[in-house]
């Protein structure tokens, strides 16, 4: 047998040998160093504008996990919809890094506390702490005592849209009123008292004869007791000291003093 037969004979060997050599090779080449042969980098996908959950099965079938982020109130964008992610859409990242999400919380909402039987500060400071602005103030005949926040519109415990006003009204005191007993107190003291129940002071008379402090309120008209409209006028009379006389002038014969 000639060489170029028998290396003819020969080649189907070699050839089976040196790629079972190369497939050898590559193996453990493949297991000894698989992140430098096999690069894990992949193209982040697309995420923004659907729901957190088909965003999070979209990065897991591209290889990267989804974790929630902060949520933002939107005005416009539904709860649940991704707003932004990070690292961005089709960046070049690292298979099995963590993408964040930020997520719509949809329309910021909050519920218009109840300020019935407020006074007006304490219905302000209410309303601004609870995310509202504070609107206008009305008026209104009430039973309620005179400067009592009777309501507010919207009402109290109603779920609003924010950013949104909340106005209040507040109480004139009822139609009518009992008149206060006023007497024995200042003048000062009795005009007060009428103010903060819807009444106004009436006229002032003087009485000289009087042994009370001066100021002092002597009687009223209406009388203690009685029912007037609201805004009515109550008239005092109160005490007053006489004027001291004026002593006479005594004749001292014209010797200078």
């Amino acid at each position: 047998m000639n060489g170029r037969a028998l290396g003819r004979r020969a080649f189907p060997y070699l050839l089976v040998s040196a790629f079972g050599f190369l497939l050898a090779y590559v193996l453990l080449f493949l297991f000894a160093f698989p992140a430098e042969v096999l690069p894990d980098d992949g193209k982040v996908p697309n995420v923004v504008g659907i729901s957190f959950d088909d965003a999070s099965a979209a990065l897991e079938k591209a290889g990267f996990h989804a974790v929630q982020g902060e949520t933002r109130y939107h005005r416009t964008v539904a709860q649940g919809i991704v707003l932004q992610q990070d690292p961005p859409a089709g960046s070049t990242q690292k298979r099995g890094i963590d993408v964040n999400l930020a997520v719509s919380g949809g329309q910021k909402a909050a519920v218009v506390p109840d300020v019935a039987g407020m006074s007006q500060q304490q219905a302000r400071l209410m309303i601004e702490n609870a995310g509202f602005q504070f609107g206008s103030i009305t008026q209104q005949t009430s039973d309620q005592p005179r400067g009592a926040v009777i309501g507010s519109n919207p009402t109290a415990g109603q779920s609003v849209p924010l950013p949104a006003v909340v106005a209040i009204a507040i109480s004139n005191g009822p139609a009518s009123l009992q008149v206060p007993d006023l007497t024995g107190r200042t003048v000062a003291d009795a005009r007060s008292t009428l103010e903060q129940l819807g009444l106004h002071l009436g006229d002032v008379s003087r009485d000289t004869s009087s042994f009370q402090p001066e100021n002092t309120v002597l009687g009223q008209s209406p009388p203690a007791g009685q029912m007037i409209g609201a805004g009515g006028r109550v008239n005092l009379r109160i005490s007053r000291f006489p004027p001291v006389p004026s002593l006479p002038r005594i004749d001292t014969g014209g010797v200078a003093r």
